[in-house]
């Protein structure tokens, strides 16, 4: 089996982080580019290929956690309007550390908060999410 390079190789250096859902301990997973922020147990689950196993309590909702305009601007999705958006969120490392997976500096938005949130804070400017 050829040994993978480039931006496909897993890193050598640091930890890797722990599954993000609440319960779970399993370590996480590379995508290619950077770790996974859930383990493949519940990677699976969260799409309904298996069950989250017991005691597992998903991290993610399915409804931006910035409802409440806690980044400095409004989340533009109502949910009551349209539930087809229920589900269409991702998890935001609030520090921009992808191996920091600690609920404090987790937070699920949906695709446009996270956008905004990432032009206001410089996120892909800076190369943060290059690891």
């Amino acid at each position: 089996m050829a040994k993978k390079t480039g931006k496909w190789a897993i890193p050598k250096t640091g930890t890797r982080p722990t599954c993000i859902n609440h319960g779970c301990n399993n370590p996480v997973n590379w995508m290619g580019t950077r770790w996974r922020p859930i383990c493949s147990s519940c990677h699976k689950a969260s799409y309904g290929a298996a069950p989250f196993r017991k005691g597992i309590t998903p991290f993610r909702t399915g409804k931006c956690s910035n409802q409440s305009g806690h980044l400095g601007f409004m989340c533009p999705i109502d949910y009551a309007k349209a539930p087809w958006a229920i589900g269409h969120t991702s998890c935001d490392h609030i520090d921009g550390d992808h191996s920091n997976n600690v609920p404090e500096n987790c937070q699920e938005l949906c695709d446009i908060c996270h956008r905004e949130k990432g032009k206001i804070e410089g996120d892909y400017k800076r190369g943060r999410y290059s690891n």
